[in-house]
């Protein structure tokens, strides 16, 4: 490739009937000015495109940084999110065991108050009937002494009746051992 310097420094033979040397080397130091001025934008052009290329290959390597960031933290969402589920199911597991604990033990606790209810009842029952039963007791044994008290008093009233219509046959004291051994056989 040719140089600005070059043209400016080229030479032509000359001959017979040449060109103007003025004309020429006019028009020499333009083609030479234009020249240059081509070589210095294709020079500027050339360190465009290398920084454009640099750009370029800096961008590709963020891009691909980007792409691998977004590929990890996809990666990173999905373990959280896995493990967010793992974490909520053995809260959730741990509620229903904890569930099932308290659940089990009111039930025992329910047991126990029922089973002591019961007893406490029974006792009341079985209490309750002692007392009956001693009240019963006592009844026929009042009843007895009452129907007692009414035969002797019948047995009395009767002698006495007897007594005043004269007609006594036996002592009282007789009177008293017959109701007694009439009782006995009752």
């Amino acid at each position: 490739m040719l140089t600005p310097i070059d043209i400016q420094k080229k030479v032509f033979t000359r001959k017979f009937r040449g060109y103007c040397d003025e004309e020429v080397d006019i028009f020499m130091d333009q083609i030479t000015q234009d020249y240059e001025k081509l070589v210095r934008e294709n020079q500027d052009l050339k360190e465009q495109l290398e920084q454009v290329n640099k750009n370029i290959a800096r961008y590709r390597e963020i891009e691909e940084v980007l792409k691998n960031t977004m590929i990890l933290a996809q990666k990173s969402a999905e373990e959280v999110r896995q493990n967010a589920e793992k974490e909520a199911q053995l809260l959730m597991d741990k509620a229903r065991i904890e569930a099932d604990r308290i659940i089990r033990e009111s039930e025992q606790e329910a047991a126990a108050i029922l089973q002591e209810a019961g007893q406490r009842a029974g006792d009341s029952i079985a209490e309750a009937e002692g007392k009956v039963s001693l009240i019963l007791e006592e009844y026929h044994r009042l009843e007895n002494q009452a129907r007692i008290f009414k035969m002797r008093f019948r047995s009395f009233l009767e002698t006495q009746l007897k007594i005043l219509e004269g007609e006594h046959d036996d002592t009282p004291f007789e009177r008293e051992e017959q109701v007694e051994e009439n009782e006995n056989l009752d």
